[in-house]
């Protein structure tokens, strides 16, 4: 079992271990035995999981020896206005159905959902699907929002680079920061195209310390590419359409005549001064002297 809320993981359970919350504070705001409650909640769905794997496997055709049960339970929370829920249980991969809260019923995809049929649109289970998904769902999520520093949705903040190495290589970089949620698209383009054009990189989207996001893409060019015609592509949630940011061209080089100007420069004041102090000292000894 794994719980997220929006992308951001808050805690897992597995057989062999205990609840895992992955942020401490989480307990605490739920309730002192919060993790104590769950885990004896999991480790009774989880006899009963095996037990409906074993009734599907009396009706599965296939000749696979090991099989897999998903189930999916999610809501939506705006503005602490409840929007919608979703319930979706999966075999091997495949929904056998979903509830389309919207309609108010039940979709089967699977003629395998079908035996689930009445045990699922019966009265009992409709009470205890809405009492699950209001007390461990829309409840959870609103305890935790209130008491936590998770921001609202914030749009990304772009900046594009090029370094020129001194063996000619060309390195292009896009850098997203300062974004909420996680999910965000970054990539190169050239020309309207999308496709590599060097050795591409990544850092992979990763945590800021005030709950934002950070995410840079690297592309080191072909040889003989001069670096002209790119442009960064990002996509976020917060962006209505997508922000094209395009590299900065290849930057001037200093003359070498104004570099050795600026040198001989620097070298005459440096003198100038040398030979100011001088006198300076010069003229102070001769006064701590006095006349002759």
């Amino acid at each position: 079992m794994v719980s997220f809320i929006d992308d951001i993981q808050l805690c897992s359970y597995h057989k062999l271990s205990h609840i895992q919350v992955k942020m401490a504070w989480i307990s605490n705001v739920l309730s002192a035995n919060f993790s104590e409650q769950m885990q004896r909640l999991l480790m009774n769905h989880e006899e009963d999981f095996h037990r409906l794997i074993c009734y599907l496997e009396q009706n599965d055709t296939k000749s696979e020896k090991s099989h897999t049960l998903q189930l999916f339970a999610g809501c939506e929370l705006e503005d602490d206005i409840q929007m919608d829920s979703h319930v979706h249980l999966a075999w091997d991969g495949e929904d056998l159905f979903r509830r389309d809260e919207q309609q108010g019923y039940w979709i089967f995809l699977k003629p395998m959902g079908y035996i689930l049929k009445t045990a699922v649109e019966s009265a009992f289970w409709d009470s205890v699907r809405k009492h699950y998904m209001q007390e461990y769902c829309f409840d959870i999520m609103r305890k935790i929002l209130r008491h936590s520093g998770i921001k609202e949705n914030v749009p990304p903040e772009v900046t594009v680079s090029r370094h020129d190495a001194l063996d000619g290589t060309i390195t292009l970089s896009c850098t997203a920061t300062g974004f909420y949620p996680n999910s965000i698209l970054l990539g190169w383009e050239k020309g309207h195209e999308h496709a590599i054009w060097g050795k591409k990189s990544s850092s992979g989207t990763l945590p800021n310390a005030d709950g934002t996001f950070y995410l840079q893409i690297t592309l080191e060019l072909l040889p003989e590419d001069p670096g002209i015609g790119y442009t960064c592509v990002v996509e976020h949630r917060e962006l209505k359409t997508p922000a094209v940011y395009p590299a900065p061209g290849k930057p001037t080089k200093e003359k070498p005549w104004a570099m050795a100007l600026a040198i001989v420069t620097v070298v005459i004041l440096g003198v100038s001064c040398a030979l100011a102090f001088i006198t300076r000292k010069e003229k102070k000894t001769a006064l701590a002297r006095g006349p002759a």
